[in-house]
């Protein structure tokens, strides 16, 4: 569950200061407070789930691939959830990270 949390959040953090040019970990790192080996696993996962791309040298850093990942998509890319959870990961379709970004609770 720790992971699925950071998880959310640092893509969320990720969204919100993304303007198209790559995003560090070490940014999100300092933003989120989580440390940056723990991060790059977290990321490792969403660039193999598609929703983030990688930038590698010198002003590297990652770019969102799916501009709004809803927060089942980041669930579904760092864990496996068994099969009965799909009812959850459904309603959490609806929930775009962005929304968290901002501080805003899901509609109802």
């Amino acid at each position: 569950m720790k992971r699925v949390v950071a998880s959310v959040q640092a893509v969320a953090i990720l969204k919100r200061i993304y303007n198209g040019k790559p995003v560090t970990i070490a940014s999100i790192s300092k933003e989120s407070r989580l440390s940056v080996s723990y991060l790059e696993q977290i990321f490792s996962r969403l660039r193999g789930s598609n929703i983030v791309t990688s930038q590698r040298g010198p002003g590297g850093g990652y770019h969102l691939k799916k501009m709004n990942p809803s927060v089942a998509d980041v669930v579904r890319a760092v864990t496996r959830t068994p099969d009965s959870f799909e009812p959850v990961l459904n309603a959490l379709e609806w929930v775009p990270v962005e929304q968290l970004s901002q501080g805003k609770s899901p509609a109802p």
